[in-house]
């Protein structure tokens, strides 16, 4: 285990400064083919920056306070800033290629100057849009439910990454948007916390004020953060934790099942064979996969997030390619239901390009 955590780091060390790397050429071809001088502060400037990253993750570990938290706000900014630069830089010099073989003459500075203005308001607009969280309405038509739960609704959250840099006030308006729908039942479904953070208590306590009952299933970040960490902290709450369970909520059975701890696989199947056949259920589990074995146990709806649908672009078409296209929305095969939600936070770099924050709720048809 601990050479696989080695082989992990050693690779996404490697891949991070490669990244800069190729920014550091992009930027420099544009803005300072000749001048060595500005070359060597370009460099420096971006050393600086990879570093200020790894710097702010460690120093969570061992410190908090808030120059820690806007200097790891800063970092991740910079993530975000730094994937964009790559993809419009490297577009940019497509595209310059092909003008040189045209008419127009295009001045290669000019052209990287608007390149650097274009990724600066690129990168504005996506944190603009992080902060942009959206209520989902969706009617759902579930005919094997109770009579009962006709008209009821249903707030689906996930992947909120209480920590850092998503605190109280993020919990406050997802609370208040659940009492202005008047929701009658609340599923998360995992990261509700990050895996950096502090002062955990004080920014879920907005959760306490739901009147209706809240059921809750860990993700992958709750396992980085220390399971028991954040359960000690959802132990203070009125939240009921599902940890490979299933309750009865009037006539409806709803399965969680929490992620499986970082290098381990999950099966489902031995806690959906303790499940009763004929009734109906609905499924909690983080990760829009074994989507199989949930049809295979009459599972009448499957709740995930994980993906953030892909949160920032290109990310979207490579979690639709490793969900094989149930990476983020509504799904309906047969009397098998799954709904991935986008989350309403955002982990890494604060921002969302192609993808919207959400709070869905759900009307029991």
């Amino acid at each position: 285990m601990r050479l696989q955590v080695i082989l992990f780091i050693s690779t996404a060390l490697l891949i991070y400064f490669t990244l800069h790397t190729l920014v550091f050429l992009l930027l420099k071809s544009f803005l300072f083919p000749q001048n060595r001088p500005a070359q060597l502060l370009l460099a420096l400037i971006l050393l600086l920056l990879a570093l200020s990253f790894i710097t702010a993750f460690i120093w969570t570990q061992f410190s908090t306070g808030p120059f820690l938290h806007g200097f790891y706000y800063f970092s991740a900014i910079w993530l975000g800033t730094m994937v964009n630069l790559l993809l419009i830089f490297s577009a940019g010099l497509l595209v310059y290629f092909i003008l040189h073989w045209t008419p127009l003459e295009v001045k290669k500075i000019s052209w990287g100057i608007f390149l650097l203005l274009f990724s600066a308001l690129y990168t504005g607009y996506g944190l603009f849009h992080a902060g942009a969280l959206k209520t989902k309405l969706l009617p759902l038509s579930l005919p094997q439910f109770p009579q009962e739960w006709k008209g009821k609704k249903i707030a689906h959250i996930s992947d909120v990454h209480l920590g850092i840099m998503n605190g109280e006030k993020l919990s406050r308006r997802i609370v208040s948007i659940i009492r202005e729908q008047k929701a009658d039942l609340v599923f998360i479904t995992g990261d509700l916390f990050d895996g950096v953070g502090d002062d955990l208590y004080r920014s879920i306590s907005p959760f306490n004020e739901i009147s209706v009952p809240v059921y809750y299933i860990t993700g992958n970040h709750e396992t980085y953060l220390g399971l028991d960490k954040a359960l000690s902290v959802l132990a203070q709450t009125k939240i009921r934790i599902l940890r490979d369970e299933i309750v009865d909520h009037e006539g409806v059975q709803v399965i969680g099942i929490e992620y499986p701890q970082r290098g381990w696989k999950k099966d489902i199947r031995p806690v959906l064979e303790k499940k009763a056949r004929t009734k109906p259920a609905i499924l909690l589990y983080h990760e829009p996969s074994q989507i199989e074995t949930a049809k295979e146990f009459n599972i009448t709806l499957q709740l995930s997030g994980h993906t953030h649908n892909g949160q920032m672009w290109p990310m979207k078409f490579f979690t639709h390619l490793f969900y094989m296209g149930f990476d983020y929305g509504l799904h309906q095969i047969g009397g098998y239901t799954l709904y991935t939600s986008s989350g309403a936070g955002t982990w890494g770099p604060p921002l969302r390009i192609g993808s919207t924050a959400e709070v869905v709720i759900f009307t029991i048809k």
